[in-house]
């Protein structure tokens, strides 16, 4: 196959160096995204990333609200239990959770006390029930997750973590061998389950637990794991998950745990390891068609984004330098279905420009980015990077963009 090439990489580089600022204002606010609905207030971090963890197994074509919301309050219930009971076995310690009404499959805790979050969408009885698109098959892989913690970390998501890094003083080289440590905890077993087979797949998957050594096959790509790195992304740049994640490593015995700050320029320079969560926005025609088709040729014909924009980024970095980083690229899906989708060319970055948006006011938040992106961001004129960066009329989908 012939290699990619970027055919105008003065302009690609700015687009992407837009993306990059674009996603560190994302980061930068906690508001900027949905917080987990914990059940209980005294969670230990380690509880909390687990939670998280088992939360975006169940994260496939629903409304991530409502998982993170609901599902968020069962599963941080759930592993509560299951944390704090080391000597019941897996099974009884997940079994209380797990309802079954005929072949369908959901998930049940009890509602302890009020909850404003879970009143909102009229949970207000006894308990407290969820179900994922894809049960049962979330189901078994939430089982072999706690079932793998249970045999190698003694039911700690950290410990694990710590079990993957090992030795390895490289952070770059530490991403990857947490991405590839992680895929053998939970989605290598992945595939469809029905509810007739449910409870064969369980037995399959005991003696697949009674089996398993972590091994870790480095050089391996993890490409089709949107969210394997979307969670391994916000436990290394979230505000929310950063310190618990910082914090649990340290619980748990490894050294040095401050280098994997999200505020470390060594974490920082290692993030290139991070990969594209490919999603439908992300390869969404008119974004791809706009912005990236016009200067790069040599593309396969299904494009396939995470692998396109780390093929664009090892262009681009073996003839300059740039501060994007390929996982950047997800703040597509926040642009997408704001700005392209809607047809917001007059007033976007990459169309008809920002001049009529921008107010340069301190402290007042930025139209741009609220537009753009949904993200909450106060403005400072003398700090800001947008306004510097020159994409005004580089998307090539809309009439409205500037030639210049």
């Amino acid at each position: 196959m012939v290699a990619l090439r970027v055919i105008d990489v003065q302009r690609m580089t700015a687009i992407l160096e837009a993306f990059s600022i674009l996603d560190d204002i994302r980061w930068s606010d906690a508001n900027n995204y949905n917080l987990i609905n914990y059940c209980r207030e005294d969670l230990t971090d380690d509880e909390k990333l687990l939670t998280h963890w088992l939360c975006y197994i169940m994260d496939r074509q629903m409304p991530f609200e409502r998982i993170w919301a609901i599902g968020g309050y069962i599963i941080s219930h759930l592993v509560h239990s299951y944390v704090s009971s080391p000597t019941r076995n897996v099974a009884e310690a997940i079994g209380p959770y797990i309802k079954r009404n005929g072949k369908t499959f959901y998930l049940e805790a009890p509602l302890e006390g009020p909850n404003p979050k879970l009143a909102r969408y009229g949970i207000t009885g006894h308990t407290v029930s969820f179900a994922s698109r894809y049960m049962p098959e979330d189901l078994v892989l939430i089982y072999r997750t706690l079932g793998i913690l249970d045999k190698v970390a003694g039911r700690s998501f950290a410990r694990f973590i710590c079990l993957a890094l090992s030795e390895e003083m490289d952070l770059e080289q530490g991403i990857k061998r947490m991405a590839l440590a992680l895929n053998q905890l939970t989605y290598v077993a992945g595939g469809a389950v029905s509810g007739a087979k449910f409870d064969q797949r369980i037995r399959e998957m005991d003696r697949e637990i009674a089996d398993f050594e972590l091994e870790i096959e480095m050089g391996r790509t993890l490409w089709g794991r949107k969210r394997l790195w979307c969670t391994l992304r916000d436990y290394l740049k979230s505000p929310e998950f950063n310190p618990p994640f910082v914090s649990s490593l340290r619980e748990a015995g490894y050294s040095n745990p401050d280098r994997w700050n999200k505020d470390s320029a060594e974490l920082r320079a290692a993030l290139r390891a991070l990969e594209l969560p490919g999603d439908v926005w992300n390869n969404a025609e008119v974004f791809r068609r706009g912005l990236f088709a016009p200067y790069v040729s040599n593309v396969r014909k299904t494009w396939d984004m995470p692998r396109t924009i780390r093929e664009i980024y090892e262009f681009i970095t073996r003839v300059g330098t740039t501060r994007f980083y390929p996982e950047q690229l997800d703040v597509s899906f926040d642009f997408v279905p704001r700005m392209c989708q809607l047809g917001m060319c007059d007033v976007c970055l990459f169309g008809g420009g920002i001049e009529e948006t921008c107010h340069r006011k301190k402290d007042i938040l930025c139209p741009v980015v609220l537009y753009s992106c949904g993200y909450r961001h106060r403005c400072d004129p003398s700090t800001c990077s947008l306004k510097e960066i020159p994409v005004r009329g580089f998307c090539k989908a809309t009439r409205s963009a500037a030639n210049p």
